[in-house]
């Protein structure tokens, strides 16, 4: 299934636990690092509708070569924030635990990247920018436009999950 982005609700109310889809358009990208420092200071108002990838990707002349998914779990305790953040999708690798899903069920869906394949994913960006906190290198907050990005439904809104 093509999925474009800004994921609409709409949209986003079809999608089904194992469902595999194909991501065009703009993701944000950023870790636990930048998600708690956006939280702390109160600049989440950029995540409203978006599909946050945890990748930090690696860039080399200003090209990303590789872009494969970080462990969601991790980032399990940021899940409740940006969902009140308005954050619609949320992409990573892995089960997410029950704290994340508690508070993705029923507003977010979240979508796990194949790992071990940073090279081919990189190959689905178009386009990059960094938006804010580039000091921090991989874990600066991006924008990645994407073309025909493979992802799986992990756990879509109502609930259901893979694991």
């Amino acid at each position: 299934m093509i999925l474009p982005l800004p994921l609409k609700e709409k949209i986003a109310s079809k999608l089904k636990a194992g469902d595999f889809v194909a991501i065009y358009g703009k993701v944000m990208v950023a870790r636990d690092l930048t998600l708690e420092k956006m939280s702390v200071e109160k600049k989440t108002d950029v995540l409203k509708r978006a599909l946050i990838y945890y990748c930090g990707p690696v860039i080399v002349d200003g090209k990303v070569v590789s872009a494969g998914p970080t462990t969601s779990s991790r980032m399990d305790s940021s899940a409740g924030k940006l969902v009140s953040s308005g954050v619609r999708g949320i992409m990573g690798k892995g089960k997410i635990g029950q704290e994340a899903m508690n508070a993705l069920k029923g507003k977010c869906v979240y979508f796990e990247a194949p790992g071990g394949c940073g090279a081919l994913l990189a190959s689905k960006i178009i386009k990059h920018r960094i938006i804010a906190y580039s000091r921090l290198g991989a874990q600066a907050l991006m924008e990645f436009t994407v073309k025909d990005f493979p992802a799986l439904v992990a756990f879509d809104i109502r609930g259901r999950h893979i694991w």
